[in-house]
């Protein structure tokens, strides 16, 4: 079963029907983390570490850019993507300057959107398959997709928490 050597999430382990109802409330609990965060949202607690608006403005874009991919892997046969280039994005300052309660609302919407969407895709439909760069390049089913979606939410909803020095879920 593959899992996450950071945080230990199994793809395996999120059952289609749980994936809409944790995008939304991993979408939810960062952005409540992110908003209680207040003027420090976009302070880094060390260089190599992302700000908690950092990762929300990320986890907003993993949620946007993979709703549209789940729309092109129904559409296509075997469609091939690219990396979203997460570095890139802060590492440019696109991020820089946001406001953390634009991209709190920003974050809601995107997860409701992809939530929204996953929920209309047919059960058949769930295995189509799509080429993947992340973590590795392979083809992944578009189930693997969504249940990407639910890991990079928890994920970061950890990030964001140590960030913040909220405990951590076993702490």
């Amino acid at each position: 079963m593959e899992t996450c050597e950071v945080c230990g999430f199994a793809w395996e382990s999120v059952p289609d029907d749980e994936i809409a109802g944790r995008v939304r409330r991993g979408g939810d609990a960062v952005a409540d983390v992110l908003l209680a965060a207040g003027g420090g949202a976009a302070r880094r607690p060390s260089p190599e570490r992302w700000s908690t608006l950092e990762y929300a403005a990320h986890v907003r874009d993993v949620c946007l850019h993979v709703r549209d991919r789940v729309v092109i892997t129904l559409v296509e046969d075997s469609p091939e993507f690219k990396l979203l280039h997460p570095g890139a994005r802060v590492d440019l300052g696109l991020y820089a300057g946001d406001d953390p309660a634009q991209v709190a609302a920003e974050l809601r919407t995107a997860a409701g959107l992809f939530a929204r969407t996953f929920e209309r895709v047919r059960p058949e439909a769930l295995g189509r398959p799509a080429r993947t760069t992340y973590p590795t390049a392979t083809i992944r089913p578009l189930r693997w997709l969504a249940q990407q979606v639910v890991h990079e939410l928890e994920h970061h909803l950890d990030d964001v928490r140590e960030n913040e020095g909220l405990a951590l879920p076993g702490q």
